[in-house]
């Protein structure tokens, strides 16, 4: 590193990006993480584009875990620094698009962006973004464009209605309980001939619910689920998802008869907090059980959490799940008073 010629700034998102990828176990720091450095240590001119196409590190680091498959596992504190990978090299060695001798945050994105296949790239398309509209912008960034000319050039660009803001549900510091039901868990959901869909934990805070459903295969799948839709984001105006076969479908349906799902566009980038409700999606685990018989097949898991929004006032909640693909769907009942006695605790608590 003593070698590159960076700003401080630029310096800083590397550091981050090293310090990130060693945290993540990963083997090599990709271009995808000089990407979560420049976002985390982003300021002035780079925080106004990381806010206009609605980058944050939660979203980052969701989507680098999506496109690396899982491959590596967390480490402790104090990892060593993996090496750079090969694109990464590259985008460190070029020139400032300035003539400056330092390059800057905005070099270094551009220098990420430059090959289409990149990890930056890839994560930048996983989330929605338009790498053409976003290189644009960095480009202008990086030839260091006074400020009435960027603001200019944004303000023509920015199509928000309002402040981009990440509603992803639980704080990262929440605290969850389990709620108690007269029904054992895991519960069955749904089944067909090929696979099974199971409630496997009801957890509550303070301010809404959790559930975890796992699919498991019973044959042969044709298809690997897919919890959620592709989702496309387009600065300022929101996600908007496209359902396929695959796409496991969930719904919740509350005693009032409002309706939260994962099969609707939910804008998880507002100012305020989203309004009837909302179900989002926390993250998901796979697992593979090879039983060492080969007249029976492997064994497929995904274990899904998600998070719902608003609390039940009482009475029952409705869960729907829906697999089109291996021709799953079901309903069971959530006791919606346990749900609101136990969130009603966390509340009298704090008081």
């Amino acid at each position: 590193m003593t070698s590159l010629q960076l700003d401080a700034g630029a310096r800083m998102a590397l550091d981050v990006a090293l310090g990130t990828a060693g945290a993540m176990g990963d083997e090599r720091c990709g271009t995808e993480y000089l990407l979560f450095g420049v976002v985390a240590t982003a300021s002035g001119d780079m925080a106004e584009l990381c806010e206009l196409f609605a980058l944050d590190t939660a979203r980052l680091e969701r989507a680098i875990v999506a496109i690396r498959g899982h491959r590596f596992e967390p480490v402790a504190e104090g990892a060593v620094d993996p090496p750079f990978s090969p694109r990464a090299e590259l985008s460190l060695h070029g020139k400032s698009l300035s003539g400056d001798d330092r390059r800057s945050s905005f070099d270094l994105l551009l220098g990420c962006l430059g090959d289409p296949r990149s990890g930056a790239a890839t994560v930048l398309r996983h989330l929605g973004v338009r790498l053409g509209e976003i290189r644009r912008l960095v480009e202008l960034g990086a030839a260091r464009l006074d400020r009435s000319e960027v603001e200019g050039l944004i303000a023509a660009l920015d199509r928000r209605a309002d402040t981009h803001y990440s509603w992803w549900g639980p704080a990262a510091d929440a605290v969850v309980t389990r709620v108690g039901s007269s029904v054992p868990l895991p519960r069955l959901v749904a089944r067909s001939q090929t696979a099974e869909i199971t409630l496997d934990a009801l957890v509550v805070g303070p301010d809404g619910f959790g559930l975890t459903l796992t699919v498991a295969s019973l044959g042969d799948w044709v298809l690997p689920p897919t919890w959620e839709a592709i989702e496309f984001l387009s600065p300022g105006i929101g996600a908007e998802h496209r359902l396929a076969p695959e796409v496991i479908t969930v719904d919740l349906t509350y005693p009032d008869g409002t309706t939260i799902s994962n099969r609707h566009s939910s804008r998880r980038w507002r100012a305020d907090v989203p309004t009837p409700g909302a179900l989002v999606r926390l993250g998901t685990k796979k697992s593979v059980e090879d039983r060492n018989d080969r007249r029976r097949p492997v064994r497929h898991r995904e274990s899904t959490e998600w998070w719902a929004w608003p609390l039940p006032l009482g009475d029952e909640i409705r869960l729907d799940v829906a697999w089109p693909a291996e021709a799953v769907d079901g309903t069971v009942s959530l006791d919606g008073t346990a749900i609101a006695e136990r969130a009603a605790a966390f509340r009298d608590t704090d008081d």
